[in-house]
């Protein structure tokens, strides 16, 4: 686990871990030949730019109104990612493909967040951290969704 010499830090390592994310998604949509594939690689590089302004907002000031906000929106794990293997974002890669490879890309965000809330004493801090382990785990739960009506109705 990397470490961390303050809260901006890891905000920052946030803000890189989105950029990432952002790009290769929108690098794989250039690729993809499916054309639903590369809708939904377009609307998830979206998120992502979303979740990184949302980031630099925390890092203007505006941490306490964005962990109250989150507070008040409950998160469910449908897990479903949690048990299944694969996933990829070659340049032919299905839709189950890239689902499946997004949701395990937020499991292990979100796991990164929960980490780091534990090993912080600030309570300020660890409610930061709570609220960004749930933002990575609604979208998990959305991707999932996704999937369980795409995916599981195709069965």
């Amino acid at each position: 686990m990397e470490k961390y010499d303050s809260i901006e830090a890891v905000i920052n390592r946030a803000i890189q871990l989105e950029v990432e994310a952002m790009t290769l998604y929108s690098n794989a949509a250039e690729t993809i030949t499916d054309d639903a594939v590369r809708q939904r690689l377009l609307e998830m590089a979206a998120q992502e730019r979303g979740h990184k302004a949302k980031l630099e907002d925390i890092l203007a000031g505006n941490v306490r109104w964005a962990i109250r906000r989150s507070k008040a929106e409950p998160v469910k794990d449908l897990r479903l990612s949690d048990h299944l293997v694969g996933g990829s974002l070659d340049p032919q890669a299905d839709y189950q493909d890239v689902l499946l490879f997004a949701a395990q890309r937020e499991k292990t965000a979100h796991e990164f967040y929960k980490t780091m809330g534990e090993m912080v004493d600030d309570k300020l801090v660890q409610n930061l951290f709570e609220m960004l382990a749930a933002e990575e785990l609604r979208h998990k739960y959305v991707l999932e969704k996704t999937y369980e009506e795409v995916v599981y109705k195709d069965n």
